[in-house]
Protein backbone atom coordinates (compact mmCIF):
# COMPACT_ATOMS: atom_id res chain seq x y z
CA UNK A 1 0.00 0.00 0.00
CA UNK A 2 1.49 3.20 -1.13
CA UNK A 3 1.77 5.91 1.23
CA UNK A 4 -0.29 8.54 1.74
CA UNK A 5 0.23 12.27 0.72
CA UNK A 6 1.57 14.42 3.68
CA UNK A 7 -0.94 16.60 2.45
CA UNK A 8 -3.61 14.48 3.73
CA UNK A 9 -1.62 13.48 6.67
CA UNK A 10 -0.54 17.08 7.97
CA UNK A 11 -2.96 19.59 6.14
CA UNK A 12 -0.36 22.67 5.55
CA UNK A 13 -0.39 24.99 7.72
CA UNK A 14 0.82 28.88 5.77
CA UNK A 15 4.51 29.31 7.87
CA UNK A 16 3.32 32.80 9.10
CA UNK A 17 -0.88 32.87 9.60
CA UNK A 18 -2.55 36.40 9.40
CA UNK A 19 -3.10 36.20 12.76
CA UNK A 20 0.32 34.72 13.76
CA UNK A 21 1.80 37.08 17.02
CA UNK A 22 4.98 36.65 14.70
CA UNK A 23 3.59 37.59 11.95
CA UNK A 24 5.79 40.53 10.35
CA UNK A 25 3.25 42.70 8.89
CA UNK A 26 1.46 42.65 12.50
CA UNK A 27 5.31 44.03 13.66
CA UNK A 28 5.67 45.81 10.83
CA UNK A 29 2.89 47.48 12.04
CA UNK A 30 3.70 47.95 15.81
CA UNK A 31 6.90 49.50 14.47
CA UNK A 32 4.90 51.97 12.36
CA UNK A 33 2.70 52.70 15.20
CA UNK A 34 5.75 53.83 17.34
CA UNK A 35 7.41 55.99 14.35
CA UNK A 36 5.79 59.16 15.09
CA UNK A 37 6.04 59.11 18.76
CA UNK A 38 10.07 58.31 18.63
CA UNK A 39 10.47 60.55 15.79
CA UNK A 40 8.87 63.27 18.34
CA UNK A 41 10.93 62.59 21.32
CA UNK A 42 14.34 63.00 19.01
CA UNK A 43 12.67 66.02 17.28
CA UNK A 44 12.25 67.29 20.50
CA UNK A 45 16.10 66.69 21.49
CA UNK A 46 17.12 68.75 18.68
CA UNK A 47 15.27 71.45 19.45
CA UNK A 48 16.84 72.44 22.87
CA UNK A 49 20.35 71.04 21.44
CA UNK A 50 19.86 74.39 18.92
CA UNK A 51 18.69 76.51 21.52
CA UNK A 52 21.97 75.74 23.14
CA UNK A 53 24.24 76.14 20.66
CA UNK A 54 23.01 79.26 20.07
CA UNK A 55 24.18 80.36 23.61
CA UNK A 56 26.86 78.18 23.15
CA UNK A 57 25.89 75.57 26.11
CA UNK A 58 25.78 72.24 25.71
CA UNK A 59 22.31 70.50 26.29
CA UNK A 60 22.74 67.20 25.88
CA UNK A 61 25.46 65.76 28.21
CA UNK A 62 23.90 65.51 32.26
CA UNK A 63 25.38 68.79 33.06
CA UNK A 64 23.35 70.61 30.31
CA UNK A 65 20.06 69.40 31.96
CA UNK A 66 20.77 69.81 35.99
CA UNK A 67 19.51 73.94 37.05
CA UNK A 68 18.05 74.96 40.38
CA UNK A 69 15.92 72.59 41.87
CA UNK A 70 17.60 69.57 40.55
CA UNK A 71 20.20 69.31 43.14
CA UNK A 72 17.71 69.63 45.67
CA UNK A 73 16.46 66.29 44.13
CA UNK A 74 19.47 64.98 44.25
CA UNK A 75 20.41 65.71 47.62
CA UNK A 76 16.94 64.14 48.70
CA UNK A 77 17.91 60.93 46.61
CA UNK A 78 21.31 60.63 48.63
CA UNK A 79 20.86 61.93 52.35
CA UNK A 80 17.01 62.11 52.76
CA UNK A 81 14.39 65.31 54.10
CA UNK A 82 16.06 67.36 55.96
CA UNK A 83 14.52 70.67 57.89
CA UNK A 84 16.25 73.53 60.11
CA UNK A 85 15.93 76.98 61.02
CA UNK A 86 17.69 79.15 58.07
CA UNK A 87 19.16 81.01 61.00
CA UNK A 88 21.21 78.09 61.66
CA UNK A 89 23.35 78.21 58.58
CA UNK A 90 25.70 81.41 58.41
CA UNK A 91 25.21 81.23 54.50
CA UNK A 92 20.89 81.05 54.34
CA UNK A 93 20.74 83.28 57.18
CA UNK A 94 20.98 86.28 55.57
CA UNK A 95 18.98 85.30 52.95
CA UNK A 96 15.67 84.63 54.63
CA UNK A 97 14.12 86.91 57.40
CA UNK A 98 14.13 85.09 61.14
CA UNK A 99 12.30 82.23 61.94
CA UNK A 100 11.94 80.64 58.40
CA UNK A 101 12.43 77.26 57.17
CA UNK A 102 14.80 75.79 55.09
CA UNK A 103 15.89 72.21 54.18
CA UNK A 104 14.93 70.09 51.28
CA UNK A 105 11.16 68.99 52.49
CA UNK A 106 9.75 71.72 50.23
CA UNK A 107 9.76 69.40 47.31
CA UNK A 108 8.01 66.26 46.56
CA UNK A 109 9.69 62.30 47.42
CA UNK A 110 8.96 60.12 44.06
CA UNK A 111 11.50 61.10 41.89
CA UNK A 112 14.27 60.94 44.26
CA UNK A 113 12.61 57.84 45.69
CA UNK A 114 13.38 56.88 42.21
CA UNK A 115 16.45 58.04 42.00
CA UNK A 116 17.88 56.33 45.26
CA UNK A 117 16.13 53.31 43.83
CA UNK A 118 18.10 53.08 40.59
CA UNK A 119 21.67 54.44 42.52
CA UNK A 120 21.63 51.91 45.40
CA UNK A 121 21.88 48.77 42.81
CA UNK A 122 23.85 50.58 40.08
CA UNK A 123 26.09 52.87 41.60
CA UNK A 124 25.46 55.56 39.39
CA UNK A 125 25.47 58.76 40.59
CA UNK A 126 22.04 60.74 41.25
CA UNK A 127 21.93 63.36 38.37
CA UNK A 128 22.75 60.43 35.65
CA UNK A 129 19.85 57.96 37.63
CA UNK A 130 17.45 61.33 37.33
CA UNK A 131 18.14 61.85 33.95
CA UNK A 132 17.52 58.37 32.96
CA UNK A 133 14.03 58.45 34.63
CA UNK A 134 13.39 61.64 32.57
CA UNK A 135 14.47 59.79 29.35
CA UNK A 136 12.39 56.69 30.06
CA UNK A 137 9.13 58.90 31.12
CA UNK A 138 9.62 61.14 28.34
CA UNK A 139 9.69 58.77 25.29
CA UNK A 140 6.90 56.95 27.34
CA UNK A 141 4.81 59.81 27.78
CA UNK A 142 4.94 60.38 23.32
CA UNK A 143 4.15 56.68 23.11
CA UNK A 144 0.88 57.11 25.25
CA UNK A 145 -0.46 60.48 23.83
CA UNK A 146 -0.13 58.80 20.16
CA UNK A 147 -1.86 55.61 21.28
CA UNK A 148 -4.37 58.17 22.64
CA UNK A 149 -4.85 59.81 19.35
CA UNK A 150 -5.70 57.05 17.86
CA UNK A 151 -9.31 57.92 16.26
CA UNK A 152 -8.40 61.03 15.04
CA UNK A 153 -7.38 61.67 11.30
CA UNK A 154 -3.82 61.71 10.67
CA UNK A 155 -3.37 65.53 10.14
CA UNK A 156 -4.84 66.09 13.51
CA UNK A 157 -3.08 63.77 15.47
CA UNK A 158 0.25 64.92 13.49
CA UNK A 159 -0.48 68.48 15.01
CA UNK A 160 -1.09 67.15 18.31
CA UNK A 161 1.87 65.62 18.21
CA UNK A 162 4.01 68.43 17.55
CA UNK A 163 2.60 70.62 19.79
CA UNK A 164 3.61 67.60 22.57
CA UNK A 165 7.24 68.08 20.75
CA UNK A 166 6.80 71.82 20.93
CA UNK A 167 5.27 72.61 24.45
CA UNK A 168 6.21 76.42 25.59
CA UNK A 169 8.01 75.29 28.65
CA UNK A 170 9.07 71.63 27.56
CA UNK A 171 12.49 71.67 28.52
CA UNK A 172 11.65 70.94 31.19
CA UNK A 173 10.26 67.80 30.24
CA UNK A 174 14.40 66.77 29.14
CA UNK A 175 15.69 67.97 32.49
CA UNK A 176 16.91 66.78 36.05
CA UNK A 177 13.16 67.46 37.56
CA UNK A 178 10.16 65.09 38.20
CA UNK A 179 7.99 66.98 34.88
CA UNK A 180 8.59 64.07 32.77
CA UNK A 181 7.78 61.65 35.40
CA UNK A 182 4.67 63.42 36.45
CA UNK A 183 3.73 63.91 32.70
CA UNK A 184 3.55 60.13 31.83
CA UNK A 185 1.97 59.69 34.80
CA UNK A 186 -0.58 61.93 33.96
CA UNK A 187 -1.33 60.01 30.26
CA UNK A 188 -1.15 56.80 32.10
CA UNK A 189 -4.36 57.88 34.24
CA UNK A 190 -5.92 59.11 30.97
CA UNK A 191 -5.26 55.91 29.44
CA UNK A 192 -7.15 53.88 32.67
CA UNK A 193 -9.64 56.64 32.55
CA UNK A 194 -10.55 56.21 28.95
CA UNK A 195 -11.04 52.28 29.85
CA UNK A 196 -12.77 52.57 32.80
CA UNK A 197 -10.45 51.40 34.93
CA UNK A 198 -10.92 53.56 38.10
CA UNK A 199 -8.70 51.76 40.34
CA UNK A 200 -5.67 51.88 37.91
CA UNK A 201 -6.48 55.45 37.11
CA UNK A 202 -6.49 56.51 40.60
CA UNK A 203 -3.28 54.65 41.57
CA UNK A 204 -1.61 56.49 38.78
CA UNK A 205 -3.23 59.69 40.01
CA UNK A 206 -1.64 58.76 43.34
CA UNK A 207 1.37 58.32 42.50
CA UNK A 208 1.64 61.98 39.80
CA UNK A 209 0.32 63.80 43.21
CA UNK A 210 3.63 62.47 44.90
CA UNK A 211 5.31 63.48 42.15
CA UNK A 212 4.70 67.10 42.17
CA UNK A 213 2.74 69.59 44.09
CA UNK A 214 -0.03 70.71 41.44
CA UNK A 215 -0.35 66.85 40.34
CA UNK A 216 -3.01 66.69 42.59
CA UNK A 217 -5.03 68.73 40.27
CA UNK A 218 -5.09 65.07 38.24
CA UNK A 219 -7.78 64.19 39.96
CA UNK A 220 -9.98 66.57 37.85
CA UNK A 221 -9.34 64.14 34.89
CA UNK A 222 -11.33 61.29 36.57
CA UNK A 223 -13.74 63.68 38.00
CA UNK A 224 -15.31 64.87 34.76
CA UNK A 225 -15.20 61.87 33.26
CA UNK A 226 -17.23 60.58 36.38
CA UNK A 227 -19.58 63.25 36.64
CA UNK A 228 -20.03 63.04 32.38
CA UNK A 229 -20.73 59.23 32.44
CA UNK A 230 -23.25 59.80 35.48
CA UNK A 231 -24.87 62.92 33.20
CA UNK A 232 -25.08 60.34 30.09
CA UNK A 233 -26.93 57.58 32.70
CA UNK A 234 -23.93 55.77 31.89
CA UNK A 235 -23.05 54.60 35.52
CA UNK A 236 -25.29 54.14 37.68
CA UNK A 237 -25.74 56.15 41.14
CA UNK A 238 -23.08 54.29 43.31
CA UNK A 239 -20.64 53.04 40.68
CA UNK A 240 -20.15 56.53 40.15
CA UNK A 241 -19.60 57.38 43.84
CA UNK A 242 -16.97 54.05 43.54
CA UNK A 243 -15.29 55.35 40.38
CA UNK A 244 -15.32 58.80 42.23
CA UNK A 245 -13.62 57.60 45.29
CA UNK A 246 -11.13 56.22 43.16
CA UNK A 247 -10.12 58.55 41.16
CA UNK A 248 -10.59 61.77 43.15
CA UNK A 249 -10.00 59.78 46.97
CA UNK A 250 -6.47 58.46 45.53
CA UNK A 251 -4.68 61.52 44.46
CA UNK A 252 -5.46 63.17 47.36
CA UNK A 253 -4.52 59.76 49.66
CA UNK A 254 -1.24 60.53 47.53
CA UNK A 255 -0.91 63.74 48.76
CA UNK A 256 -1.37 62.63 52.02
CA UNK A 257 1.17 60.04 51.84
CA UNK A 258 3.65 63.31 50.89
CA UNK A 259 2.51 64.73 54.03
CA UNK A 260 3.49 61.89 56.04
CA UNK A 261 6.82 61.17 54.56
CA UNK A 262 7.62 64.27 56.25
CA UNK A 263 6.21 63.57 59.35
CA UNK A 264 8.12 60.76 59.58
CA UNK A 265 11.20 61.73 58.16
CA UNK A 266 11.41 65.47 59.72
CA UNK A 267 8.96 65.61 62.34
CA UNK A 268 6.63 68.15 60.42
CA UNK A 269 3.51 66.80 58.61
CA UNK A 270 3.05 70.29 57.14
CA UNK A 271 6.98 70.72 56.28
CA UNK A 272 6.60 71.56 52.87
CA UNK A 273 4.33 74.40 53.39
CA UNK A 274 7.05 75.73 56.25
CA UNK A 275 9.55 75.45 53.84
CA UNK A 276 7.22 77.68 50.32
CA UNK A 277 5.89 80.11 52.91
CA UNK A 278 9.66 81.83 53.00
CA UNK A 279 9.34 82.12 49.39
CA UNK A 280 6.34 84.12 49.67
CA UNK A 281 3.80 81.19 48.27
CA UNK A 282 0.91 80.37 49.64
CA UNK A 283 -3.30 81.42 49.17
CA UNK A 284 -3.23 84.65 46.83
CA UNK A 285 -6.07 85.62 44.29
CA UNK A 286 -4.78 84.19 40.91
CA UNK A 287 -6.18 87.30 39.46
CA UNK A 288 -3.72 89.56 41.62
CA UNK A 289 -0.90 87.05 40.27
CA UNK A 290 -1.87 86.76 36.73
CA UNK A 291 -1.49 90.79 36.75
CA UNK A 292 1.62 90.71 38.56
CA UNK A 293 3.03 88.01 36.14
CA UNK A 294 2.12 89.92 33.32
CA UNK A 295 3.03 93.86 34.63
CA UNK A 296 6.62 92.68 36.80
CA UNK A 297 9.59 91.76 35.49
CA UNK A 298 10.30 88.66 35.49
CA UNK A 299 12.71 87.17 38.25
CA UNK A 300 16.06 86.68 37.55
CA UNK A 301 17.56 84.05 39.43
CA UNK A 302 21.27 84.12 38.86
CA UNK A 303 23.65 87.24 40.55
CA UNK A 304 25.33 87.41 37.12
CA UNK A 305 22.89 87.23 34.11
CA UNK A 306 23.93 87.51 31.08
CA UNK A 307 22.41 90.97 30.01
CA UNK A 308 21.42 90.24 26.14
CA UNK A 309 19.03 87.48 27.05
CA UNK A 310 17.39 89.69 29.50
CA UNK A 311 14.99 90.65 27.19
CA UNK A 312 14.49 87.28 25.92
CA UNK A 313 13.10 86.31 29.65
CA UNK A 314 11.09 88.96 29.81
CA UNK A 315 9.24 88.63 26.67
CA UNK A 316 9.47 84.79 26.12
CA UNK A 317 8.31 83.64 29.66
CA UNK A 318 5.71 86.33 29.51
CA UNK A 319 4.52 84.40 25.95
CA UNK A 320 4.62 81.13 27.52
CA UNK A 321 2.01 82.30 30.45
CA UNK A 322 -0.21 83.61 27.48
CA UNK A 323 0.06 80.60 25.73
CA UNK A 324 -0.89 78.01 28.37
CA UNK A 325 -3.78 80.15 29.46
CA UNK A 326 -4.67 80.02 25.64
CA UNK A 327 -4.76 76.02 26.02
CA UNK A 328 -6.24 75.87 28.42
CA UNK A 329 -9.37 78.08 27.00
CA UNK A 330 -8.92 76.33 23.25
CA UNK A 331 -9.53 72.59 25.61
CA UNK A 332 -12.86 74.01 27.29
CA UNK A 333 -13.56 75.31 23.62
CA UNK A 334 -12.95 71.83 22.14
CA UNK A 335 -14.73 69.65 24.71
CA UNK A 336 -18.00 72.09 24.43
CA UNK A 337 -17.34 71.63 20.37
CA UNK A 338 -16.99 67.85 20.47
CA UNK A 339 -20.11 67.90 22.77
CA UNK A 340 -22.01 69.58 20.79
CA UNK A 341 -21.39 66.85 17.75
CA UNK A 342 -22.01 64.45 20.08
CA UNK A 343 -17.98 63.13 20.37
CA UNK A 344 -16.98 64.09 23.86
CA UNK A 345 -15.41 61.32 25.61
CA UNK A 346 -15.66 61.16 29.05
CA UNK A 347 -11.93 62.14 29.72
CA UNK A 348 -12.09 65.16 27.59
CA UNK A 349 -14.46 66.81 29.74
CA UNK A 350 -12.21 65.65 32.53
CA UNK A 351 -9.06 67.24 30.91
CA UNK A 352 -10.98 70.12 29.95
CA UNK A 353 -11.55 70.90 33.73
CA UNK A 354 -8.35 69.17 35.07
CA UNK A 355 -6.51 72.31 32.24
CA UNK A 356 -8.83 75.29 34.21
CA UNK A 357 -7.13 74.08 37.57
CA UNK A 358 -3.21 73.25 36.49
CA UNK A 359 -3.39 77.15 35.33
CA UNK A 360 -5.10 78.61 37.75
CA UNK A 361 -3.57 76.31 40.84
CA UNK A 362 0.36 77.74 40.44
CA UNK A 363 -1.54 81.53 40.52
CA UNK A 364 -3.05 80.58 43.34
CA UNK A 365 -0.26 79.49 44.96
CA UNK A 366 1.55 82.81 43.99
CA UNK A 367 3.76 84.59 41.71
CA UNK A 368 6.51 83.40 43.09
CA UNK A 369 5.88 79.79 41.79
CA UNK A 370 7.50 78.80 38.64
CA UNK A 371 4.50 79.20 36.23
CA UNK A 372 5.90 78.14 33.16
CA UNK A 373 7.31 75.12 34.88
CA UNK A 374 3.69 73.84 35.97
CA UNK A 375 2.49 74.57 32.57
CA UNK A 376 4.54 71.46 31.31
CA UNK A 377 1.44 69.42 32.91
CA UNK A 378 -0.80 70.94 30.48
CA UNK A 379 0.86 67.85 28.57
CA UNK A 380 -2.23 65.96 28.71
CA UNK A 381 -4.74 68.39 27.88
CA UNK A 382 -3.46 68.36 24.55
CA UNK A 383 -5.43 65.23 23.84
CA UNK A 384 -8.71 67.27 23.64
CA UNK A 385 -7.41 69.93 20.98
CA UNK A 386 -7.57 66.70 18.16
CA UNK A 387 -11.69 67.78 18.09
CA UNK A 388 -10.19 71.34 16.39
CA UNK A 389 -9.19 71.17 13.07
CA UNK A 390 -5.73 70.60 11.69
CA UNK A 391 -5.22 74.55 9.84
CA UNK A 392 -6.02 75.47 13.50
CA UNK A 393 -3.70 73.63 15.29
CA UNK A 394 -0.73 73.81 13.00
CA UNK A 395 -0.33 77.94 13.60
CA UNK A 396 -0.57 77.45 17.57
CA UNK A 397 2.20 74.73 17.07
CA UNK A 398 4.32 77.19 15.28
CA UNK A 399 3.44 79.58 17.72
CA UNK A 400 4.73 76.99 20.32
CA UNK A 401 7.84 76.72 17.98
CA UNK A 402 8.82 80.15 18.64
CA UNK A 403 8.58 80.64 22.26
CA UNK A 404 9.82 77.03 23.00
CA UNK A 405 13.16 77.77 21.25
CA UNK A 406 14.20 81.12 23.44
CA UNK A 407 12.63 79.04 26.93
CA UNK A 408 15.36 77.03 25.99
CA UNK A 409 18.01 79.13 25.48
CA UNK A 410 17.14 80.77 29.25
CA UNK A 411 17.45 77.45 30.69
CA UNK A 412 20.63 76.53 29.31
CA UNK A 413 21.89 79.61 30.95
CA UNK A 414 20.40 78.99 34.18
CA UNK A 415 17.99 82.09 33.51
CA UNK A 416 14.71 79.87 34.48
CA UNK A 417 14.49 78.23 37.41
Amino acid sequence: MSAAPSAVLAPGVPATAPGDPASPSRWRRRASALLPPVLAYLVSHLVYTVAGLLVSEPFLPVSGRVRADSGLYALVASRGYELFLCDADPDLGPMFAPGAWCGTAGWFPLYPGLIRVLTWPTGIGEYEAGLIITEVCLLLSFVLLWRLLRGATRPVATAVLALATLLPAGVYLHAVFPMALAGALLLGCVTAVAARRWALAGLAGALVAAAYPMGVAVAAIGFGAVLTLLGRRELRPWAAVRAALAVCGLPLAGLGAVFGVHRLTVGHWNAYLMIQEHYGNGLHNPLHSLAELATEPSVIPIAEPRQDLLWVLHVFTDAELWWSLALALLAVAAAVIASGRGRLRPFDAGLAIYAVALFVGPLIAGPGVSQYRSHTLLLPVLLVLRHLPARLLWPFAAVAGVIALPMGMLFSTWLLF
